[in-house]
């Protein structure tokens, strides 16, 4: 399963990985979110509807993961290192150079399609 996140005339691609809660999201596309930074470390977008993380494991995150945290659920984007939580789950991992992302300021609007 793959994804693309386009933005501000840009396009990253995004490998899910093989777990439930990656092919709900992938199931629940095409969808616009609003993306803002959080921490200097992410960017982040709140899903109207909550993602099925039962059975996902605790994972320690690196730079360039696509990820859910389940408590505000929301999905995010790693672009800088994070520590580990048992909250969040590891959906995927964008290819490509992230820097695009990383200089988005303020909030900006993501179309998430799938990648056919």
């Amino acid at each position: 399963m793959q994804i693309k996140l386009l933005f501000n005339d840009k396009e990253l691609l995004v490998n899910l990985d093989e777990n439930k809660a990656s092919r709900e999201f992938y199931n629940s596309l095409p969808m616009e979110l609003e993306f803002s930074d959080f921490a200097r470390k992410e960017k982040i977008a709140h899903l109207s509807k909550a993602l099925n993380a039962k059975g996902s494991s605790a994972y320690k995150p690196q730079i360039g993961d696509l990820f859910y945290y389940v408590p505000w659920g929301n999905i995010g984007i790693f672009y800088e290192l994070q520590n580990a939580s048992d909250d969040l789950v590891f959906l995927g991992k964008v290819q490509g150079n992230l820097e695009a992302l990383k200089a988005q300021n303020g909030d900006f609007k993501v179309k998430i399609e799938k990648n056919n």
